[in-house]
């Protein structure tokens, strides 16, 4: 991830980049996330359905106004309940790995359970692999929700090969 030089208040990051997507508040700098390739925007939209399919509504690249020195924008989060602008508690997290941001995901990871998050992913949609946080990336086979039901992840890299086939058909 690149990091914009000087160091910033939360003020003024928001004055500088909080209306621009792609950049986060990591203590004290503007931190660019990977710009997502296709393969991530279909993943991304599919788990926003069955999020929704599973009764939350969910969304993706807000602003979770975590702590004041550390604001991430998650690639798919469940939303609270409530009127709050930008979110300060959230149950469940999903980041879905682009390039090779493995010692920058494991930090994301640690940053939100401190936040207090309960329920922490990660999806890596070319090696179709689930990961959960527990203290350390952990592999999965499905997705828990903080209600205890299940998606299975069968279903989530089904969706996404069915999703890329009909891409594919409409390109030809």
């Amino acid at each position: 991830m690149a990091t914009a030089p000087q160091f910033l208040t939360v003020e003024e990051f928001d004055k500088l980049y909080g209306s621009e997507s792609g950049w986060e508040y990591w203590y004290g700098k503007a931190v660019r996330k990977p710009v997502p390739d296709k393969l991530h925007a279909l993943l991304q939209r599919i788990l926003m359905q069955l999020l929704s399919a599973a009764g939350y509504e969910s969304g993706g690249e807000f602003d979770f106004k975590a702590r004041r020195d550390w604001q991430p924008r998650p690639d798919v989060a469940i939303l609270p309940e409530g009127d709050e602008r930008y979110p300060t508690k959230l149950s469940l997290v999903i980041e879905i790995r682009s390039e090779d941001q493995t010692k920058e995901l494991t930090e994301k990871c640690r940053n939100y359970e401190q936040a207090g998050v309960s329920h922490i992913y990660v999806f890596d949609a070319v090696a179709r692999v689930i990961y959960r946080w527990e203290k350390d990336l952990v592999a999965t086979q499905d997705l828990a929700l903080p209600n205890g039901s299940l998606i299975a992840g069968s279903a989530i890299w089904q969706e996404l090969q069915a999703a890329k086939t009909r891409l594919k058909m409409t390109l030809s």
